[in-house]
Parts: structure tokens; C-alpha cells; sequence
């Protein structure tokens, strides 16, 4: 009896140990078992590392028996290097860090460590987060050659070992700690609810709730996106989950495919933004900018608000101007169906309730993790048996794997810019470029997000913009919470930003159109969001901080200016707008969004100028009333 090594033969191997990451996260990570941060985070990594290789082949077209040998080493090799820092804590953690010298046997593992995390990173998350990775190596390295003001005084091997393999500021340092923590919880809630299926009525509810809206198939796919987009955190992700529904329905209901591509792509990026959940650079962004969540939610929640009602209304007002109809009736579900499942979003109000109360944040995905297996049992299409629950810990490990892999990959990059002072330098350069004018200051940090987002994760993404541009915002007066708000927004608007929109075309590629003028519909679509970072910058109030009448007053202007601005965009608003009312909309709603009482007056006299216009043009086309013949 002959054996051949394949991946597919692995797959109980896979599975195991796939299962074993969810149950060790569990056991070390929910209170049951306490661990020292580091060997933590060690664990996590050499699971992940094994799990990588064996799981996702280096080319799926090309995958061999040679390959997968090559796997194995290489899965063998980053253990050994995850082994060696285990059996070697003890000796780690006493030493004297930049004194005591570092073996030539460690620098070794430090090495194959690097090139190991790299080629995760490649295979889960591609290949432009892999050369970020070399280029700050590269700079590391020979960062000593270049000219002034760019060169660094050169960084011996034993530093930069020290610096990234051996303590907890590179590799194992924050954002792993996040990747391996609150990151997984989460990422298991959403693998239970989605197992369970009980994640169905999210699509549900949105066509229950679209069913009489013009444009209906549309909507569906922004308040189904903003429901799966608060569990997955992930936008590509969000377009598959549930792009593969809308999308076709979109389509069929009369929208061009890149347009359905592109409000697919940008309900589902928004889904990163909207609480009580968001995407994963929130929870990184929370400890980072040393506040609670609860407080990152709730300056992220009138944001996202604006940012899903501007999408509704150029949605709305793209089917009202091509008079495109209704959803099918065979798509609508029974409302005392969908009112019988209501129970299946006990665990979602559970999880808020919790956060709420200020409960850890790991603790609290757990317990509503656990909330769900138990009011699955309730029917049988929901219910979990342990074929089931299995699958749901396997899943949880495999959505694990890409941000675990850009975690320490951003680790590595927060190291090197920690040893070459880089961040420093970065900083002084754009201060100054940007002289004494914040708002010069905002647009390249935003052009930078948008660069560094190119076919990055958000995550990473974020964390490098933040460690760069954060304190240069903080330098100019603005506070740190909404630092950190401005360049998150950015690194997750860089989904849908062309060139590199990697949403976009995820929603392209279900669409079946082009992927660029996809992208650039994504961009129009999503316009709202790439205003709204420079105004909550220039008035707290968008992030709900300060008095309750300017939180109200910049509420009320802001949905108004979304209005306006939609208008303009579209080229609709009572009637079809002349491009001199266009301009007028446009201009207005961008004075309305824009906090201050002599914007606001401008940009409502210029909603009410157009409205006037509009309505007497109406009234002056429509056609004389005739009765109907008997």
C-alpha cells in the first residue's frame, strides 16, 4: 500500500491543529489560564506559522508534492524559531537588553524568523505587504549609505535582533498582542454566528426593510454589508460574504455591473467603520491611542452614519433618476419568519451590552460567543453538533491567519522604525512641507495612508501610518483620539481608493465588470467618508465630543449637507440638475458638512436656491391632469 504526500492528505493534521489554536486562545486568553504576554504571543505565532504552510499552498495553480515538502521545512524551520525563544524565555527575559550579547544561534533564528513571517504575509495578504516588510528592512540594513537627512547612523545584526526577535516591541510586540487576543475573540464570534447560521438574518431584515424602497436590491447590499461588516471587519471579505447575493440581484434589477460592483464594495468597506464592532484596526487603534474601545466606538458612530446615509441616497437617487424597481417578490422573506428569528441578535446586543458595562474586550466576544452555541440549540437549523462546533474552531483559526501574519509583519516595521528613528524623521519632513497649516499637514498624511494602503490590510496599514503620522497631528493641537480616527479612516478608505482598491475589485470581479471603473465609482460612492476625516478634525463635535447642542446642530448640518451633496453627485434631486445647480449642490453640501454656523447659513441658502429651481421647473414640465375614460 503505497502513501503520497499531499495537502489534502494533511487535512486531519490541518484540522487538529487548527482547533487545537482555537481551544489554546480559549483556555489563555478568556481568564480560564493565565500566560506570561510573550509566550503568548510566541504560541499563537508558531500555530499560525505551522498553519500557513500546510494550509495555503505558496502558488495554488503550481502546488506539488515538492512544494508541500518545501512547506514543511519551512513550517518546521519557524517553529524551531518560535521553540528557541520558548526554551530560552527564562535567560530572555533576565538579560540585560543591548549589553549582554546575543548568540550567533539566536541571530540565526531571528533571521529564518523574518523570512518566515514575510512569506506568511505574501501568502495571506499578497504581495505588497511583503515588500513593505523588505523595504524598511532594506532601509535598516543600508539606511547607513544613503545622504542626510534620510541616513541613520548603521544598526549592528545584535540590535536589530534584540530589537525585533527577542523583545516585545517588534515581532511580539502590540499589534500581535492584539492579533492574538481581542482580534481572535472576535474573529470566533463571527465564525459561530456564520457556522450557527444564524448570521442569515442580516440579509434578512435588509430585505425585509428595503422591500417597498425603489432601488431596493441596492440598499439591501448597504444594510446587509453594515450588519456582516460589523462581525467580519475585514472589506473583501464583507463583498464575498455577501456580494455573492446582492450583487446578481443588483443586476438584475437594473444597475450597470460596475455600479453594483462598486456599492458592494463600498457598504462593505464601510463596515469597518460602523459600530458596535468595526474592523480590526479598531481594537489595535483603542490601545494604541490609550483609550477604551467603548470610546473608539462612539466617536466612530456618527461617522459611519453619515458615511452609510450619503451611499443610501446616491443609491437612492441613481434609481429614482433611471426609475429602477423594486426587489423580486420571491426575495422578500415572511415577516413572521424573520420576527421568530429576531432571538439570533441576542448575542450581538449581549456583546454591546457588555462592552458597555466596560467588561475586557476579549471577554466579552467569549461570553457572546457562548451565548450563540446556546441559543443555536433552539432550532435545528441553527443548532451546533460536533462536526459543527469543530468547523466553527477550525474556521476561527483560518481567519486568524492574515491578520496574525500582518501583525508581526507591522511589528517588524514599528521595530526597525523604533532603531533608525525613521519616525522622527518622517515627522520633521512633512512639518515641514506642511509649514504652520494643519490642513496641508492632513492631505499628506492622507496621501500617505492611501500609498501605504495600496494592496496593504488595514491594519497594518494603520498601525504604520499612526506610528508615523499621529504624533505630527498632536504637534498641531488636534487630540488623540481624533489622530488616530483621521489616519484610520484613511487606511481603511484605501480599499476603494484606485489605483490598488482591492474591494473594488473583489465587487468587480462578482460583477463581471471592469475593475477600474469600478474603483472609481467605489471613490464617488464613498465620498462622504474622504470629506468627513478633515471636519471632525476641525470640530470634535462629529465624534460626538463637546457640549450636546453642537453635537446636535453638527449632526443635523452634516445629514442635511450628505443631502446636498448627493444631489450634486448624482445629478438629482427633485428633477434632473444642470451642471450650474450641480456645482451649486455640491458646494453647498460640502459648507453644510463643514461645522460653523456661516457654512451652514451658505450651504442651506444654496440647498433652498435649488430646491426653489427645481420645484418650479417640476411643476412647469408636468404634464396637465386629463381624467381617465370611463
Amino acid at each position: 500500500m503505497s502513501f503520497t504526500l499531499t495537502r489534502k492528505g494533511l487535512q486531519p493534521l490541518i484540522i487538529v491543529l487548527a482547533a487545537g489554536l482555537s481551544i489554546f486562545q480559549i483556555l489563555f486568553t478568556s481568564g480560564i489560564f493565565f500566560l506570561d504576554a510573550k509566550l503568548l504571543r510566541n504560541i499563537h505565532l508558531a500555530f499560525v506559522i505551522a498553519l500557513t504552510f500546510l494550509w495555503i499552498p505558496s502558488n495554488s495553480r503550481k502546488d506539488n508534492t515538492l512544494r508541500l515538502i518545501i512547506d514543511i521545512v519551512l513550517a518546521v524551520l519557524g517553529v524551531a524559531a518560535m521553540a528557541h525563544l520558548l526554551v530560552n524565555h527564562t535567560e530572555f527575559t533576565t538579560r540585560l537588553r543591548y549589553v549582554d550579547p546575543i548568540s550567533v544561534e539566536t541571530r540565526i533564528y531571528c533571521l529564518i524568523a523574518v523570512l518566515i513571517i514575510m512569506e506568511l504575509t505574501r501568502r495571506t495578504a499578497g504581495v505588497p505587504m511583503a515588500v513593505v516588510v523588505a523595504v524598511f528592512l532594506a532601509y535598516a540594513v543600508f539606511g547607513d549609505m544613503l545622504p542626510s537627512p534620510l541616513r541613520h547612523n548603521g544598526i549592528s545584526m545584535e540590535d536589530m535582533a534584540d530589537e525585533i526577535f527577542i523583545g516585545t516591541e517588534g515581532i511580539f510586540g502590540v499589534p500581535l498582542g492584539v492579533a492574538a487576543g481581542m482580534i481572535f475573540a472576535f474573529g470566533m464570534f463571527g465564525a459561530f454566528l456564520e457556522r450557527s447560521n444564524m448570521s442569515s438574518l442580516f440579509m434578512d431584515l435588509a430585505c425585509l426593510f428595503t422591500r417597498k424602497s425603489r432601488g431596493g436590491p441596492a440598499k439591501v447590499s448597504i444594510f446587509a454589508s453594515a450588519l456582516f461588516g460589523t462581525i467580519s471587519g475585514s472589506a473583501p471579505a464583507n463583498v464575498y460574504g455577501t456580494g455573492t447575493f446582492t450583487i446578481p440581484l443588483m443586476k438584475k434589477a437594473g444597475y450597470s455591473p460596475a455600479f453594483a460592483g462598486a456599492v458592494e464594495a463600498t457598504a462593505s468597506t464601510g463596515g469597518q467603520l460602523m459600530p458596535p464592532i468595526m474592523g480590526t484596526a479598531a481594537f489595535v487603534m483603542a490601545d494604541l491611542a490609550g483609550t477604551s474601545y467603548t470610546a473608539v466606538a462612539k466617536a466612530a458612530l456618527l461617522p459611519s452614519i453619515l458615511f452609510y446615509f450619503a451611499l443610501f441616497m446616491m443609491i437612492h437617487l441613481e434609481a429614482v433618476r433611471k426609475n429602477l424597481g423594486l426587489l423580486p417578490q420571491e426575495l422578500i422573506p415572511e415577516k413572521s419568519k424573520v420576527v421568530a428569528r429576531l432571538y439570533y441578535l441576542l448575542p450581538v446586543f449581549l456583546l454591546v451590552a457588555l462592552l458597555i458595562r466596560g467588561k475586557s474586550l476579549t471577554s466579552c466576544a467569549y461570553i457572546a460567543t457562548v451565548s450563540i452555541v446556546l441559543l443555536a440549540a433552539f432550532r435545528e437549523e441553527s443548532r451546533f453538533n460536533l462536526s459543527a462546533f469543530v468547523d466553527a474552531l477550525v474556521r476561527s483559526a483560518r481567519n486568524s491567519l492574515m491578520i496574525s501574519a500582518c501583525c508581526a509583519s507591522a511589528g517588524i516595521i514599528i521595530a526597525v522604525i523604533a532603531l533608525t528613528g525613521v519616525g522622527y524623521k518622517f515627522m520633521a519632513c512633512i512639518t515641514l512641507i506642511a509649514g504652520d497649516h494643519l490642513f496641508l499637514l492632513m492631505v499628506v498624511l492622507m496621501l500617505t495612508c492611501m500609498i501605504l494602503g495600496m494592496g496593504v490590510p488595514t491594519t497594518p496599514a494603520y498601525i504604520i501610518v499612526a506610528t508615523l503620522g499621529v504624533p505630527a497631528l498632536v504637534k498641531f493641537g488636534v487630540t488623540g483620539l481624533a489622530a488616530h480616527m483621521f489616519v484610520f479612516y484613511y487606511a481603511i478608505l484605501a480599499c476603494i481608493t484606485p489605483p490598488v482598491c482591492i474591494a473594488a475589485f473583489a465587487g468587480a470581479s462578482i460583477a463581471e465588470a471592469k475593475a477600474m471603473e469600478t474603483g472609481w465609482l467605489s471613490a464617488k460612492l464613498g465620498i462622504v467618508a474622504f470629506i468627513i476625516p478633515f471636519m471632525f478634525i476641525y470640530e470634535p463635535a462629529l465624534l460626538l465630543a463637546g457640549n450636546l447642542s453642537d453635537i446636535i446642530l453638527a449632526s443635523i448640518s452634516a445629514l442635511v449637507g450628505v443631502v446636498a451633496l448627493s444631489g450634486g453627485l448624482q445629478g438629482y434631486l427633485l428633477t434632473r440638475a444642470s451642471l450650474p445647480e450641480r456645482l451649486i449642490l455640491t458646494a453647498g453640501g460640502l459648507c453644510l458638512i463643514y461645522p460653523g454656523m456661516m457654512t451652514d447659513l451658505s450651504g442651506l441658502g444654496a440647498l433652498v436656491l435649488v430646491l426653489a429651481i427645481q420645484a418650479s421647473r417640476r411643476r412647469h414640465d408636468r404634464p396637465p391632469h386629463t381624467a381617465a375614460p370611463l
